[in-house]
């Protein structure tokens, strides 16, 4: 075999090497993608739930709330019926601004998971494949 042939088939593996190390990482980043977008999925449907309850929760206290201010003729009964369902209102609406800031914050990590995960899986790709 000559010197030419032997650096033919040398630069042949090298490039199989390099093209099996190009196809892994497309296979790893592929997979990564599913993971954090069934993730994300099912943090988008748990939010969801949330907020369907939620809406089902105020509907239900806006028809208590019209229930009661109906049947009461005082109006310092009217009053407190009033204070209570503002009070409620007000403590549901601090709870929700939690949930939705928690809600945000781990979609965000989630999909910052995907660009953490692509970046430590290309180093470890480059530092095989060099």
């Amino acid at each position: 075999m000559s010197t030419t042939e032997a650096l033919i088939m040398t630069d042949r593996s090298e490039n199989q090497v390099h093209a099996n190390a190009s196809v892994e990482a497309i296979q790893a980043g592929a997979k990564r993608a599913m993971v954090v977008q069934s993730e994300f999925s099912e943090k988008l449907i748990e939010a969801s739930k949330h907020w369907m309850e939620q809406i089902q929760t105020e509907s239900n206290e806006a028809w208590e709330l019209f229930r009661k201010l109906g049947t009461t003729t005082s109006v310092t009964e009217r009053i407190e019926t009033l204070q209570d369902w503002i009070k409620g209102v007000t403590l549901r609406s601090a709870e929700d601004a939690t949930y939705f800031i928690e809600t945000a914050r781990a979609l965000g990590n989630i999909e910052l998971n995907l660009f953490a995960s692509r970046t430590n899986g290309e180093t470890e790709t480059s530092r095989k494949a060099a």
